[in-house]
């Protein structure tokens, strides 16, 4: 059925469904549009909440730490002893074949990397 042949009937059901359908559209872009600016302000104000905490500590630095002196002093002993480098310090694995076999596979990077590469998240406009 052609626009030219509809009766004036099926021109406004059609003029009506195409106008909801535009102005749920424009309703539901204006509450995603919302929805990401509260994500924004939630994400600067979680931020300036962690820099505050961050400048009320009196100790800056760790070694001026009573807490770290004290751990120290009775379990490890001294810096980079046996117990210390065991605890404290990252332990790193090689992956690089798991990585090599994704690539064979052609599963990395994902298929779809390329949509995203130019696009960045909505909050970091």
């Amino acid at each position: 059925m052609s626009l030219l042949s509809s009766t004036r009937r099926g021109f406004l059901k059609g003029a009506c469904i195409l106008a909801g359908g535009l102005l749920m559209g424009v309703r539901m872009t204006s509450k995603a549009c919302a929805a990401v600016m509260e994500i924004k302000d939630c994400m600067r104000t979680r931020i300036k909440s962690v820099y505050a905490e961050d400048d009320r500590f009196t100790t800056r630095a760790s070694q001026d730490n009573v807490q770290v002196q004290k751990m120290y002093k009775d379990y490890f002993k001294k810096p980079l002893s046996e117990p210390a480098e065991e605890e404290l310090h990252t332990k790193w694995f090689d992956r690089s074949a798991s990585i090599t076999a994704l690539k064979a596979k052609g599963q990395y990077p994902n298929p779809r990397f390329s949509e995203f590469v130019n696009n960045p998240y909505p909050y970091e406009s």
